[in-house]
């Protein structure tokens, strides 16, 4: 496998993702705010909803943990659909197996192909773009389209510092990845063996 295919492609698949992670956020925002007003209609008691005006300490701190739940899936739907958009690790995994693997063997080859890859496109690109957000001034993330690239910086640093996020991206986005690999090498392998 060509070294761009191996370590490029999956850096300019996941960026093409990410740039629309602002609104998967929002969808992830909303999703969570509608199960959470569903669930206080079950479990009133377990699942309060605060007034902003009367508990302004509850209603925010509600506030912030819809926010970093709805980043921890923003975060794993970037990484999941960036590793199906993938198609040269498809085709690697199922040229070297025909597409007969079973999970643990596809997930052995997977590790073993890829893990350096995939450290630098989960790990380290998202961190680093995290991260450049913290330098660069409000005003300016508004021009030339930054504000799709930073978006996730510019939320989390609403929330926390700079280690805080720094630490919290790595450790959603390590997870998120380790989350979607498994689902993607079973339906790798489901969908070669159905178009054979």
């Amino acid at each position: 496998m060509k070294l761009r295919h191996r370590y490029l492609n999956p850096v300019i698949v996941f960026l093409a993702v990410y740039i629309f992670g602002l609104w998967m956020l929002g969808f992830c925002l909303n999703a969570v705010r509608w199960v959470h007003t569903y669930l206080n209609h079950l479990m009133p008691r377990v699942f309060p909803i605060y007034n902003p005006i009367y508990d302004p300490d509850s209603y925010a701190k509600l506030e912030k943990i819809f926010n970093v739940i709805s980043i921890f899936l923003a975060i794993f739907l970037i990484n999941f659909i960036a590793l199906k958009l993938d198609n040269k690790k498809y085709e690697r995994v199922v040229s070297l197996t025909d597409g007969q693997y079973t999970l643990r063997d596809g997930l052995e080859l997977y590790f073993r192909e890829f893990w350096l890859s995939d450290i630098i496109t989960a790990l380290i690109l998202p961190v680093s773009i995290v991260a450049a957000t913290y330098f660069i001034p409000d005003n300016v993330l508004g021009y030339f389209g930054l504000s799709a690239i930073a978006w996730l910086g510019y939320n989390m640093r609403l929330m926390y510092g700079f280690v805080p996020t720094v630490v919290i991206v790595a450790l959603f986005s390590s997870v998120s990845r380790l989350l979607s690999i498994p689902l993607c090498v079973r339906s790798w392998r489901a969908a070669w063996l159905s178009d054979i």
